[in-house]
């Protein structure tokens, strides 16, 4: 361990108050002294790590239990009314927020790529903190844009989840609700802006205007929108700021979603697809001969949903499941001029059958077109002797 003094003056923190690393060592020693064998890291993070505490910032301090070993070591307290927060993490969960699959890709990853170790049982765990924070540097780079920006893609759709309960919170009446709501929507679409634009965040949530400018991709009036649903007394004001902050960061990614190209062939993505395609497609067949409207409607719109898909990722490099609009995905299944069968059930489901026909005959032949194995054989004989090589 360095000594404390001199990692206060290097912080830039005020005499005043406790010697924050003091109290660090004394934690510290305390934890290796009684369960030393159980603790394989103790670090801190946060703003003494960065170089920018303040007088009065509190220090922030985990542990990391050895496989298997829960030491009892954890604590917060106040020490002359500053905050000590000595809590344990797993390194399995310190991978996920080095990813920011756990906590979210916003704030969580700064936990690792600011640790500096107070101590470490060996230079393997030493090392494996290390190898945490290249790959927080690795979902930064340039090779793992396509990734992230999927991420966002799927992670929009809480966007939506925290708008329609901010709906019902207008609708009923309760400020707290409200408020509460449209915080979640702020943090909603910070998640997806700050998966698409791979920046993370080094402080918390009250300083998010001030780390605007990290997101180099972003709705205009960001800023605006924030103040707007963080500090309004009129509900409607702070709806309709949800409403523009939801649709400005769609739009974001979307754009981004759009400026992904794909260098896939037919072969990549229909290689062994067409047997379960036109298994599907029979459900549709037997939903309609069965004269089960809802099961055809539900059949039809999932083999043309999911076809729509699979031709979109020829030209797209990241689909939304949950993101996009049909009509978004579609381009190309409509260019092709297969049969609308989502249309279709809005007819009689006799319509529908020879639609649902006429699209699997000419799937059929443009995936011949391609060059793409139907993985189709006439009889047993036939394909024992594929096995075979025959």
């Amino acid at each position: 361990m360095h000594d404390a003094s001199e990692r206060v003056r290097d912080d830039g923190a005020s005499a005043s108050g406790p010697d924050v690393f003091k109290v660090a060592d004394l934690l510290v020693s305390r934890s290796i002294a009684t369960h030393g064998d159980e603790i394989d890291l103790i670090a801190y993070y946060g703003s003494h790590a960065q170089g920018v505490a303040r007088a009065g910032s509190d220090l922030d301090i985990f542990y990391v239990p050895a496989e298997g070993k829960d030491p009892p070591v954890g604590r917060t307290v106040l020490i002359e009314g500053l905050l000590f927060d000595f809590w344990a993490i797993r390194w399995e969960t310190l991978e996920g927020f080095a990813t920011g699959r756990i906590r979210g890709w916003s704030f969580a990853p700064a936990i690792v790529h600011h640790a500096k170790p107070l101590y470490a049982r060996s230079d393997v765990q030493r090392a494996r903190l290390d190898a945490l924070k290249h790959k927080v540097l690795d979902l930064q780079a340039p090779e793992a844009r396509p990734g992230m920006i999927q991420r966002a893609l799927d992670a929009f759709s809480a966007v939506l989840a925290h708008l329609g309960n901010l709906r019902l919170a207008v609708a009923g009446g309760d400020p707290a609700d409200v408020r509460h709501a449209g915080w979640k929507v702020i943090l909603a679409a910070w998640e997806c802006l700050a998966l698409a634009n791979q920046a993370f965040c080094d402080q918390g949530w009250g300083k998010l205007l001030e780390q605007i400018p990290r997101l180099r991709t972003r709705p205009d009036n960001l800023e605006a929108l924030i103040t707007t649903i963080s500090t309004s007394g009129d509900p409607a004001r702070i709806a309709g700021a949800a409403e523009e902050l939801a649709l400005g960061t769609r739009q974001v990614l979307r754009d981004l979603q759009q400026s992904l190209g794909a260098e896939r062939s037919a072969q990549d993505v229909f290689g062994g697809a067409y047997p379960e395609i036109h298994d599907g497609l029979g459900k549709v067949l037997a939903a309609c001969a069965g004269e089960r409207a809802v099961a055809a409607s539900a059949t039809a719109w999932f083999a043309q949903f999911d076809l729509s898909l699979m031709l979109n990722s020829l030209r797209s490099g990241a689909n939304g499941w949950d993101f996009n609009l049909y009509s978004e995905i579609a381009p190309l299944y409509r260019q092709l001029g297969f049969p609308d069968l989502i249309q279709a059930t809005a007819g009689e489901l006799s319509g529908l059958a020879e639609q649902t026909r006429l699209l699997d005959a000419r799937l059929r032949a443009w995936l011949r077109a391609q060059n793409v194995d139907l993985g189709e054989f006439e009889t047993l004989e036939a394909f024992e002797r594929s096995l075979a090589g025959g």
